[in-house]
């Protein structure tokens, strides 16, 4: 009943608003035209008043003389713009009034620009000035009326006109002549109706600009609004021109700007609320490429004088009108692909707005349409238009006020289903926690070593269970709030069931279930390999507690794209609980595999039960390793045929701490730090630290990152690996710790043979790397020059002639130089920096036998750094040296030196090795420095690529073609004695 009123209600107000639109009195039924400058209304009886239209006469570039009526003129058709190269002229037209008519009214709606009106010769309205040129004219083109007693049944009425602002000029819109009582009302009722049409859309444009105050998160609210305050704005400018007959003193340029630029920006706002209610309609690019004209042509109607750009506004108009239209096109296309993202009556309703807007619009374009008197196109599309979006923004409060009442629905029965899950994680939990307190209090009370060894298996199995229930529950908590992510990827199926059998392997052995199990071993399937160890010790642990004295039976069936895993089980004798439920305990194992793309089914037969799991398929291959059922890693195990190392735990959790040592102390020696200071003061003192394992969250004025930061300035990926634990599993979280400096990561909570792997993986790609290094050193020896050698051993002997103490001398640098080359493989990685220039000054007094005097060494060192104790890679500056000789200074003509200048800055030690060589130029520059350039040398290739990957440092070549070219070389400083604290790590 209600809703019958209140569509009987919306009728009637309907009804109310067509007879208000339509109430006033129009033109249009009346045929009669001006033939050759005359209008003969004598016959007419029925109609109150009339248009002005038809021939009138028009003299163009003359102002004729009013009470002269010139019958030769030629004839101009009006409503409508003169021709184009027309700027000024008159208007005159002969008009026979019928009887009835005593007082007469006439209502000029637009004549551009300037006019002034003339009945029988005398001057009865003025707008603006006429003129003949654009300097004495003043534009103002406002409508009026006027009222007049005739003095016989004939009038002549004359009009001036002249326009130098609009592109198009005249008489646009028609003029009404009628009995002036009537005519009255008729404007007043107009006037009104303007006035309420504004009235209506200001009270919209509150209510809706409130709702957006109250609901910031909905903008649709602040679009409409904003655009029914844009539209009011129009309303008063345009039309009766409302504004300027309250404020008449207004001048025309800043109303026409107003008036121009209101129109526009509103059907952009318009627009924008359409793409903002519905993105699918395009993108935001693309709308903005759609506005930047109607933006520009704006613009400049704000910045130019009112009307400089008017030539161009009725195409402005068709485009924006084209925009309207394509974007109801499209949004019809969007609705019949399904693919609109609003429900379909918020889409039928929002088409219907937008075909009233494109009849307003249309209307407000087209003169034509203006014909009758009365616009009446123009009104219908208005106060449809509004209606229409009104009951758009109705709807779709009512859609997500639906929407609500859903979610609202769905959130209780999710909550329903967390209690019931929350319910059975609690029971699973309570009991092996109860459990394994109990087995702990008999392990100290046992005496039998194989039964508390027994026992202590036992405690592990119950504690690791634990995990995977903790991990069930964090799952299902991120997937209830959308905050979950799989990570599938190839599998091997049986290694992951095999594992899981393991978990559960004394729950079999003491319920003497035996496994029966079919899984090709070449078998992969997309999943999670975690989670998916989680469904499956969920359905193993249903099943304990199902089964005794059974057979498990577990086999794998390859279907298309689909894997099937089978978990069946077969009693010897039927069971009287055949009526069993789906467990409950699986709720979360069917949201884990629904994650995976897969499904999960349940069984219930007379002799057992049944699991069947669909996985996707992912490929066949043989396994890196061999599947084996038993998969820990023996303690020490990878660390037996060597010296313990030492590694320094990072971690505020004192138990967690301890808990950790107690895991590596057969391999390692463990130092435990609680906060990021006392783990720089340890690491400071104690350079013999192998490896670091850093906590996510430690306390302290450093983050963990920020610490791991701080030692990377110091040691390289290489020098010192280290190990971030983290809690967060988010990709962005793990690349901000690789970021920083890391190694790798370990998750929590992670088991004793996941963290030995972690270290073991972490050691050996060190060791590879330091092997590659060798590798690389012993190629980078074998390529010292023969001509090299020849030269030095030539020049040597030709001293031994004429100079026997130089060329001993010669022989001892030579034998320095071949001795610290082929030595330094078995040094190490890295010497002293006072052994690398030593080797330089030798290399240079042997290169010095050859160029004689031409050839000038020297370098220097700051004086706070100690030569001998710092530590740089092998063979990183003799190359650089060599280079400036070999390719600097031999093919220069004349004198050339080479300098090597070392300072240190805060931890840093910074190199210049300079000359002044023939130089380089750019390009050269630019390919020595390439990743792949064939032309660069084995030398200073390798020494940039160690300076990077070794020291962690930079590298940076600037030449001058004709002065020299220097190398710039940044790298950690690093020293070499133990028993000296560092004053650079401090830095």
């Amino acid at each position: 009943m209600k809703r019958w009123v209140g569509f009987l209600t919306a009728i009637c107000a309907l009804i109310a608003i067509v007879y208000m639109i339509f109430s006033d009195k129009g033109t249009g039924s009346v045929k009669i035209k001006a033939v050759d400058g005359v209008l003969d209304l004598r016959e007419l009886v029925d109609s109150p008043f009339v248009s002005l239209a038809g021939d009138w006469k028009f003299t163009a570039d003359s102002f004729v003389d009013p009470t002269d009526f010139l019958i030769e003129a030629n004839n101009e058709h009006v409503p409508g713009p003169w021709a184009s190269n027309v700027q000024w002229g008159s208007y005159q037209l002969i008009v026979y009034l019928p009887d009835n008519w005593s007082d007469i009214g006439l209502r000029v709606r637009n004549i551009w620009s300037a006019n002034s009106l003339y009945i029988d010769g005398k001057k009865i309205s003025e707008n603006g000035k006429v003129a003949s040129s654009k300097q004495e004219t003043a534009p103002d083109n406002r409508s009026f009326e006027v009222y007049f007693k005739p003095d016989s049944r004939q009038v002549l009425i004359t009009i001036h006109v002249s326009n130098f602002y609009n592109a198009r000029g005249g008489i646009i819109l028609p003029i009404d002549i009628g009995d002036a009582e009537l005519m009255k009302e008729d404007v007043n009722r107009d006037l009104s109706l303007e006035w309420t049409a504004v009235l209506c859309l200001l009270l919209f444009s509150m209510f809706h600009l409130t709702i957006y105050l109250l609901r910031t998160k909905d903008e649709a609210f602040l679009y409409s609004g904003l655009y029914f305050l844009l539209l009011a704005l129009v309303v008063v400018l345009r039309g009766e021109r409302l504004l300027i007959r309250e404020f008449p003193s207004i001048p025309f340029d800043l109303y026409f700007r107003m008036q121009d630029t209101f129109t526009f920006l509103s059907s952009l706002l318009l627009i924008a609320f359409i793409v903002k209610m519905i993105p699918t309609i395009m993108k935001q690019r693309t709308l903005l490429l759609l506005f930047l004209p109607i933006l520009i042509y704006t613009l400049f109607n704000i910045i130019l004088p009112a009307r400089t750009l008017s030539w161009a506004q009725y195409e402005f108009f068709y485009y924006t009108d084209g925009l309207f239209i394509g974007i109801i096109i499209r949004i019809f296309y969007l609705t019949v692909k399904n693919r609109i993202g609003i429900r379909k009556n918020e889409a039928l309703i929002l088409m219907s707005m937008l075909f009233f807007l494109a009849l307003f619009a249309v209307s407000g374009s087209m003169d034509s349409l203006f014909f009758s008197g009365r616009n009446g196109m123009n009104r219908i599309g208005l106060v449809g238009f509004v209606i229409a979006m009104n009951v758009f923004l109705g709807i779709r409060l009512m859609n997500r006020a639906e929407e609500s009442e859903q979610l609202t629905a769905r959130l209780q029965k999710a909550n329903n289903a967390k209690d019931d899950f929350l319910k059975v994680t609690t029971q699973d939990l309570q009991r092996p926690l109860h459990d394994t307190v109990h087995l702990i209090k008999s392990i100290t009370r046992e005496h039998n070593p194989k039964k508390q060894g027994e026992q202590l298996y036992l405690a592990e199995q119950l504690m690791e269970n634990m995990v995977y229930l903790l991990r069930d529950l964090h799952d299902f908590t991120r997937i209830r709030f959308d905050d979950y992510a799989i990570d599938l990827k190839s599998t091997n199926l049986r290694m992951v069931m095999l594992h899981v059998i393991q978990l559960m392997q004394l729950t079999f052995a003491k319920k003497r279930i035996q496994i029966n199990e079919n899984i090709s071993e070449q078998l992969y399937v997309w999943t999670d390999e975690q989670r998916l160890t989680q469904v499956l010790l969920r359905i193993m642990t249903e099943i304990s507690h199902d089964t005794s004295d059974d057979s498990l039976t577990i086999e794998s069936l390859h279907v298309g794209t689909d894997v099937l895993l089978r978990v069946t089980t077969t009693r010897e004798s039927p069971t009287a609980n055949i009526d069993r439920q789906h467990p409950s305990g699986l709720m979360m194992t069917e949201e884990l595999i629904q994650q995976m793309k897969g499904s999960i089914t349940y069984e219930s037969m007379e002799n057992g039960i049944g699991f069947t799991i669909k996985l996707g398929f992912s490929e066949y291959k043989n396994p890196a390793t061999a599947i084996k059922h038993k998969f820990a890693i023996p303690s020490g195990m990878l660390m037996e045929d060597r010296e313990q190392r030492t590694i320094l735990i990072v971690e505020d959790d004192v138990m967690h701490a301890e808990v950790m040592s107690g895991m590596l102390n057969e391999s390692y020696k463990i130092q435990i730090a609680y906060t990021a200071q006392e783990a720089l003061n340890y690491y400071n003192n104690h350079p013999e630290i192998a490896m670091m394992i850093i906590d996510d969250i430690i306390p302290g004025n450093r983050n963990s990152l920020q610490l791991l930061q701080h030692i990377r300035k110091q040691a390289s990926l290489m020098d010192l690996p280290i190990l971030m634990m983290t809690s967060s599993e988010y990709p962005r979280n793990i690349e901000m710790i690789f970021a920083s400096g890391a190694n790798d990561y370990l998750m929590k909570p992670f088991s004793k043979e996941t963290l030995m792997a972690r270290l073991n993986a972490v050691e050996q790609t060190k060791q590879s790397l330091l092997k590659a290094i060798d590798y690389e050193m012993a190629f980078l020896q074998t390529q010292i020059k023969p001509h090299f050698l020849y030269n030095a051993l030539s020049n040597i002997i030709a001293f031994c002639y004429t100079d026997g103490v130089r060329a001993a001398y010669l022989l001892t640098m030579l034998s320095s130089f071949l001795r610290y080359i082929f030595e330094t493989s078995r040094d190490g990685q890295y010497s002293t920096l006072y052994k690398e220039l030593e080797i330089i000054e030798a290399y240079v007094e042997v290169e010095k036998a050859r160029f004689g005097e031409r050839l000038t060494f020297a370098y220097s060192i700051d004086p706070l750094i100690t030569a001998d104790n710092i530590l740089i890679p092998s063979l990183l500056l003799q190359p650089l040296v060599e280079n400036s000789i070999r390719h600097g200074l031999f093919e220069k003509e004349g004198p050339g030196h080479v300098q090597v200048t070392i300072s240190a800055q805060e931890s840093l030690l910074n190199i210049l090795i300079s000359d002044d060589g023939v130089g380089m130029t750019e390009m050269q520059c630019a390919q020595l420095m390439g990743e792949k350039n064939a032309n660069a040398g084995i030398g200073f290739t390798n020494v940039r690529r160690r300076v990077q990957d070794l020291s962690q440092g930079s590298l940076e070549l600037r030449s001058i073609p004709g002065k020299g070219t220097t190398i710039h070389l940044t790298i950690p400083i690093k020293e070499g004695r133990h028993d000296v604290e560092s004053s650079y790590r401090r830095g």
